[in-house]
């Protein structure tokens, strides 16, 4: 009975120490945003792009490996938050290579630097522009990719200013030029439009999300939704395209 209990507390000081060193793990890679998990990143990622997210059990890397073309903006939703001590540091290694903000964090000081969370509102008319004829290549080359994520929404440092007139527009966009490279068009509650190019701020963190896959009514695959890493696909729609075909099939017999 004793090297009973004995054998138990073993196993449950090991089972206590692993759980310990997942979190550890997880924490290295990962911070918390607006009560939402996103991945750290010290390269250049960009919102609305298709990649792969590699790494070690320490580090995670997000390699582009297409650009969608969206033909029409994408509005955004945009929210300005307040540095803590772990986001700045985040920022910090972020804009180190080079250092291309000004940005300064005292923890004593009421008022803190903000950077803004930008995430698509509209994953209708997200998938719906997947499913377009300019997308047909990419569609193809993602059915047997299906670890391939959207970057669906970016935590970014701005210079104060620009903070500032995000925080005034009354909506903002994605938008994309002929050789898509992406943007931001700000309106302002006049009818004004302005342009704020990303590379005048510095990406720290990121989410993505997959693609849910179905057969439409000609027996074609299309992308039916993207759900980020806590969401299941809807129903009749599967993360794997082949599956998706299969059911289908199935059905049809």
């Amino acid at each position: 009975m004793y090297l009973f209990i004995l054998n138990k507390v073993a196993y449950m000081r090991r089972t206590i120490t692993l759980i310990l060193i997942c979190l550890l793990i997880f924490s290295c890679k990962t911070i918390t945003v607006n009560q939402k998990s996103q991945l750290l990143t010290k390269t250049r990622v960009e919102l609305g792009s298709i990649g792969l997210v590699n790494g070690s059990m320490i580090t995670s890397n997000y390699e582009s490996i297409a650009i969608p073309t969206f033909r029409k903006e994408l509005k955004l939703n945009v929210q300005a938050i307040s540095f803590s001590k772990n986001t700045f540091k985040a920022f910090a290694k972020a804009n180190q290579q080079p250092q291309k903000l000004a940005l300064h964090y005292v923890d004593s000081l009421e008022i803190k630097p903000e950077y803004v969370l930008l995430q698509f509102v509209d994953r209708v008319a997200i998938t719906e522009a997947l499913n377009t004829s300019k997308n047909t290549g990419l569609r193809s080359y993602l059915e047997n990719k299906e670890d391939a994520q959207m970057v669906s929404s970016i935590s970014i440092a701005f210079p104060e200013n620009k903070i500032r007139e995000l925080e005034k527009a009354s909506e903002v966009f994605l938008v994309q030029s002929p050789s898509k490279k992406f943007s931001l068009k700000l309106k302002s509650f006049n009818g004004k439009y302005q342009t704020l190019e990303f590379a005048e701020g510095v990406v720290f963190a990121y989410q993505t999300s997959s693609f849910c896959w179905k057969e439409n009514s000609k027996h074609k695959l299309v992308i039916a939704d993207i759900v980020n890493g806590l969401e299941g696909c809807p129903p009749n729609t599967y993360r794997k395209s082949q599956k998706a075909v299969q059911k289908n099939d199935y059905f049809k017999l």
